[in-house]
């Protein structure tokens, strides 16, 4: 097989659109000897004649002819490939995956994919929905990019940014004796039937709640467990037991469903953003930068 340098297609291509030797170098902006050289090279290295040099006016061979449609093809080709390196390279094409915890109602994550998709609309952006344990793990192994994760998370290898801090509300049935009780203490759910979120596979909210029973001093009693916020709230209505929930979960209204304040000294419940320590897309770095802005317009 023959070597062909893409220059010397390149060169093969002026002087059969110029048909000119003259011209050809010209455009190229080199000598003409140079070029002469480099077209009998070529037809050496093929073994083929490309043009005809009989006649005062420099002419196309049948090979030459379809050298040329291919040659033309090669070099798009080629300039193709190149813009399309030089754009995953700027992380403006490529496949980017984040997770999110389905427990925790967002603000941040749905503005920042709007804003993300507008400025880059040649990336494919995929969400999934994954406990904070399963992010964690689905990071460590590269099958998604970043993670929207309930702290706390402690892992060497993971980069860590809390982007949202909030309160935990009280979710109980209207008719509960609690609806009407003007302050609610942690301590006076300990006999309350619990609906949480599966955290043995890695739930944060839900771990986040059950470190807040233990340090009030008693294990909850749990009864459900669903990690989807209106099945949640479901079987509070239908009187199945209580639930606690991030603030904005307020916004999901319900028929038979009330919210009650905790105590301002109850812990804030974290919401971050996590990613591998180590990977340097320049697509997660652009995605990143969005989460951020809309912190600081956030917190302005």
């Amino acid at each position: 097989m023959a070597n062909i340098e893409l220059r010397a297609l390149q060169y093969f291509v002026a002087v059969a659109e110029e048909l000119n030797f003259g011209r050809a170098a010209d455009r190229l902006q080199i000598a003409q000897p140079p070029l002469s050289r480099q077209i009998q090279k070529l037809e050496k290295d093929l073994g083929v004649d490309l043009l005809d040099r009989l006649n005062r006016r420099t002419q196309l061979t049948a090979a030459g002819q379809t050298l040329l449609q291919e040659a033309r093809l090669i070099l798009r080709q080629v300039e193709q490939g190149i813009a399309a390196t030089q754009r995953a390279g700027r992380g403006e094409t490529g496949r980017f995956v984040v997770g999110f915890e389905g427990s925790f109602s967002y603000d941040i994550m749905p503005r920042a994919i709007k804003v993300f998709q507008e400025q880059y609309p040649t990336v494919e952006l995929i969400v999934q929905e994954m406990t904070t344990g399963e992010q964690e793990q689905a990071l460590l192994a590269r099958q998604i990019d970043l993670g929207f994760v309930v702290l706390p998370i402690d892992d060497s290898d993971l980069s860590i940014e809390t982007v949202w801090r909030e309160k935990l509300v009280l979710v109980l049935p209207e008719s509960h004796p609690m609806a009407t009780q003007p302050e609610i203490k942690v301590t006076d759910l300990s006999n309350e039937s619990i609906i949480a979120g599966p955290h043995e596979k890695g739930c944060g909210l839900f771990i986040h709640i059950l470190r807040i029973f233990a340090e009030a001093g008693f294990s909850p009693k749990i009864v459900q467990i669903t990690h989807e916020i209106q099945m949640l709230l479901g079987f509070v209505a239908a009187g199945l037991g209580i639930s606690l929930l991030p603030a904005t979960n307020q916004f999901f209204q319900r028929p038979g469903v009330i919210y009650r304040q905790l105590p301002l000294s109850s812990p804030d419940v974290e919401l971050a953003i996590a990613w591998k320590s180590d990977n340097s897309s320049p697509i997660l770095q652009h995605f990143i930068a969005q989460v951020r802005g809309i912190c600081r317009q956030n917190n302005g």
